[in-house]
């Protein structure tokens, strides 16, 4: 049972780190007072499309308005900025791989070959950027994207949580600390 432990310790990291959650990169205007932007509402056409099925985007929407709700935002028909969002559906290749080796060698003559082997093959993820702009100019004065894990294949809860997910992680630096 002894040898197995270093194995099952390897197999507990690499299970840990290869599960992660949503990742998120922020851009914002430094010049921006973040304290005028109290209030807000969706552009009634989105600028581009959003790449996302009616009820996904039905989905989206909600789980923005519960997010700023929660931070003291309002949604308004006069806001102080407005919200823009879009999506990408892209495959990510796996990096986990299991190498294996063959190599010989006897007085001057040596040799080797080695390859690997990947492990879980792609993943389906999704980018999904959201963009504040002031509503008075309609300048972006910020924008998170974040990225994450996406299953097709998922029920309308998972989705509603994936979304909720999503808006959590990119409100986490909205707004930003200076």
């Amino acid at each position: 049972m002894k040898r197995f432990l270093p194995v099952i310790f390897l197999f507990s990291i690499l299970l840990l780190t290869s599960c992660g959650g949503p990742k998120a990169y922020f851009d914002y205007d430094q010049k921006a007072n973040f304290n005028q932007f109290e209030s807000y509402n969706f552009y009634d056409q989105m600028e581009t499309e959003t790449g996302l099925n009616e009820l996904d985007e039905d989905r989206m929407i909600q789980a923005l308005n519960t997010g700023l709700s929660k931070r003291g935002f309002i949604s308004s028909a006069t806001p102080d900025f407005k919200i823009n969002f879009y999506t990408e559906v892209f495959e990510k290749q796996s990096n986990s791989s299991i190498g294996l080796g063959v190599g010989g060698g006897g007085g001057v003559v040596g040799g080797g070959v080695s390859g690997g082997i990947p492990v879980g093959g792609s993943r389906l993820y999704m980018s999904i950027t959201i963009e504040f702009t002031n509503a008075t100019d309609d300048e972006l004065y910020w924008q998170a994207v974040v990225e994450h894990q996406f299953n097709q294949d998922a029920s309308p809860e998972e989705r509603m949580y994936f979304f909720t997910e999503v808006v959590e992680k990119a409100l986490e630096n909205y707004p930003p600390e200076e």
